[in-house]
C-alpha cells in the first residue's frame, strides 16, 4: 500500500516526536542516576541542616532566574516553531540572535541585584552564612541562563533534543566532581561555588551547539513589525507565567523556612519534590518534544492531524506515568531510604502526596501545552495564576500548621487547579479528545502491578534488592498492557524503529 502525502507527514512528525521525546527521557533517566549518586553523598556529607541551607540558596537561584529571564526562552521557543512552521529559517535565525542579546544583558543586571540583596535576604533569615552562597550563585547566573532559558528553548523549537541529551550528560558528569568536593571537606560553600563551574561550562557548551544549529542558514533577515508585536505580546504573559510559577512555588519553600522548627523541613519538602519530578521526567519529554509539531498543525489548520498525534501522546502518557507513580507510592517509603537513607524519612509523606499531581499532569501532560503552542500564551498565564492564588491561600492555611507535608498537599492543590483552568480555556478551541478505554486498562495493569508489589515489599525486607522488585514489577506491567492490547506490535515496532534497534533485533 502507498501511503498518501498526509500519512507520510504524520509518520515523519510522529518519528520526531518519538525520537525527541527519547532523547528527553535518556537525559533524565541519566539525571536520575546521578541525582541519586549526588544526592546521597550531599545528604550524607552536609546532613538535614546543611542540606536544608542548601535547598534555600537554590531556591534564591530560581527565583532570580525567572524574574531576570523575562519569558524569553518560551517565546524563542514559540517562534522558532512558529518560523519553521512557515518554512522561513532566516526570520528564527534572527529572533535567535535577537534574543540571546535581550536574555544575556538581563541576566547580568540579574546577576548584580543578586549579589546586592544577598546580605538582605541573610537577615531575614538570621543565617549569616546564607548571603555568602547567595553571591557565589550570582556569579554562574548569567551561564544558568543561556543553558536553561536561551538554548534549551531553542532545541525544543529547531527539534533537537539530542543537544539537550548532550548538555545533560556533561552537566551529571561534572556534579560528580561537586560530591569530590564536597567529600574533600569544603562543605556547603564547595558545592555551591561549583555550581558555577558546572554552568560556566554547560552554558559555553550550550551556547555552541545553538551555533552548530544556526550556521546552517546562510543569513538571518530582520522580521516584521506585526510579528515583533506578537512575540512582544506572548513574551509578556510567558514571563507573567514565569514569575508567577517560580514566585509562589518559591513562597511555599521560603515560608516553609522561616516558619519551620528546624531548616531541615525545607530538605524534606525539596527532596520530595525532586523525587517527584524525576518521575514526571516522561509527561515533560510529551510537552515539550510536541511542541513545535503541534504548532504547524495548528497553523496550517490541520486538525486531523493534530488530534491524531494528541491521541497517541495521551495514551503513551497514560501508559508510562500511571505505573510509575502507583510504583512509588507503594514502595514510597523504601524508595527514601534506599536513596537518603532515614534522616530523610520526613520526605516520604510530601514525596506521596506530590506523585497525585504527577499522575494527573502526566495522563494529560500532551494537552497542557496546547495554548502555549497555538499562541494563546495569555490563557497559559491565567490558568497558572489562578494556581498561584490558590497556592498562596493555602499556603497561609497548611504550612503554618503541617510544614513540609503542608507545602505538599498546597503544591498538589495548586497544579490540579491550574491543569484544570488550562484545559477549560484549551476547550473553547479544540475538542477535548482522551482515549479513555487505554487508560482505564492502564489503570487496571497498573493495579495488579501494585499489589505485586507490595507483597514482594512485605516479604523482603532487604533494600539492596528493592531495584529488582521495582523493574520486575515494572515487566509484569508491560506483559498485562501487552495483553490488553494497550500496547501493540504496532507501537513495539515504532519505538524500534525511532532507537534504531529494528535493524538489529527484527532483520538480523
Amino acid at each position: 500500500m502507498t501511503l498518501n502525502s498526509t500519512d507520510t507527514d504524520i509518520r515523519e512528525e510522529e518519528s520526531i516526536i518519538a525520537s525527541n521525546s527519547l532523547y528527553y527521557i535518556s537525559r533524565y533517566a541519566s539525571k536520575f542516576l546521578f541525582s541519586f549518586i549526588v544526592g546521597i553523598f550531599l545528604v550524607r556529607f552536609l546532613g538535614p541542616s546543611n542540606y536544608g541551607l542548601y535547598s534555600l540558596s537554590m531556591v534564591y537561584w530560581g527565583m532570580f532566574s525567572a524574574v531576570f529571564s523575562m519569558g524569553f526562552g518560551s517565546t524563542i521557543q514559540y517562534a522558532v516553531s512558529k518560523y519553521r512552521a512557515k518554512k522561513d529559517p532566516e526570520s528564527a535565525v534572527w529572533i535567535v540572535k535577537h534574543y540571546l542579546l535581550m536574555l544575556s544583558i538581563s541576566s547580568i543586571i540579574g546577576a548584580i541585584v543578586m549579589f546586592l540583596l544577598s546580605g538582605t535576604i541573610a537577615q531575614i533569615y538570621r543565617i549569616p552564612q546564607l548571603s555568602l552562597l547567595i553571591k557565589v550563585l550570582a556569579v554562574g547566573l548569567l551561564f544558568y541562563s543561556l543553558s536553561e532559558s536561551f538554548s534549551a528553548n531553542v532545541y525544543i523549537g529547531y527539534q533537537k533534543m539530542k543537544y539537550t541529551f548532550i548538555t545533560g550528560i556533561t552537566y551529571d558528569v561534572l556534579r560528580l566532581v561537586q560530591v569530590a568536593v564536597v567529600v574533600a571537606g569544603l562543605g556547603i560553600l564547595g558545592a555551591i561555588a561549583f555550581y558555577d563551574i558546572i554552568y560556566i561550562i554547560v552554558g559555553i557548551m550550550s551556547v555552541y551547539l545553538v551555533y552548530r544549529i544556526l550556521h546552517k542558514t546562510s543569513s538571518s533577515t530582520q522580521i516584521s513589525a506585526s510579528d515583533m508585536g506578537e512575540f512582544r505580546s506572548y513574551n509578556r504573559f510567558s514571563y507573567g507565567s514565569n514569575l508567577i510559577s517560580f514566585t509562589y512555588g518559591s513562597v511555599m519553600m521560603l515560608l516553609l523556612g522561616f516558619l519551620a522548627p528546624d531548616i531541615s523541613f525545607v530538605g524534606f519538602y525539596r527532596a520530595g519534590l525532586l523525587m517527584a519530578s524525576v518521575l514526571s521526567t516522561p509527561a515533560s519529554a510529551l510537552i515539550a518534544a510536541p511542541f513545535a509539531t503541534s504548532t504547524k498543525f495548528l497553523i496550517r489548520k490541520e486538525m486531523d492531524n493534530f488530534y491524531r498525534v494528541q491521541s497517541v501522546l495521551i495514551r503513551y502518557a497514560a501508559m508510562i506515568t500511571i505505573p510509575l507513580v502507583v510504583g512509588a507510592m507503594i514502595s514510597a517509603r523504601q524508595l527514601v531510604i534506599y536513596l537518603y537513607r532515614s534522616q530523610l524519612l520526613g520526605a516520604q509523606t510530601p514525596f506521596q502526596i506530590i506523585l497525585l499531581s504527577v499522575l494527573v499532569s502526566g495522563i494529560l501532560a500532551p494537552l497542557t501545552s496546547v495554548l502555549s503552542a497555538m499562541g494563546k500564551q495569555k490563557y497559559s498565564m491565567y490558568s497558572i495564576g489562578i494556581g498561584a492564588i490558590i497556592a498562596i491561600t493555602f499556603t497561609i492555611v497548611f504550612v503554618p500548621s503541617f510544614l513540609a507535608v503542608g507545602a505538599a498537599i498546597t503544591y498538589l492543590i495548586s497544579s490540579l487547579s491550574a491543569i484544570a483552568v488550562n484545559l477549560f480555556f484549551l476547550s473553547r478551541y479544540i475538542r477535548i479528545k482522551i482515549p479513555y478505554v487505554a487508560v482505564a486498562k492502564s489503570f487496571g495493569a497498573a493495579a495488579i502491578m501494585g499489589l505485586y508489589l507490595y507483597l514482594m515489599l512485605s516479604i523482603v525486607t532487604n533494600l539492596k534488592v528493592l531495584p529488582i522488585i521495582l523493574i520486575s514489577g515494572l515487566i509484569l506491567y508491560v506483559i498485562i498492557i501487552y495483553l490488553l492490547k494497550v500496547l501493540t506490535k504496532s507501537d513495539i515496532r515504532f519505538l524500534l524503529k525511532v532507537t534504531h534497534l529494528y535493524n538489529v533485533i527484527i532483520r538480523k
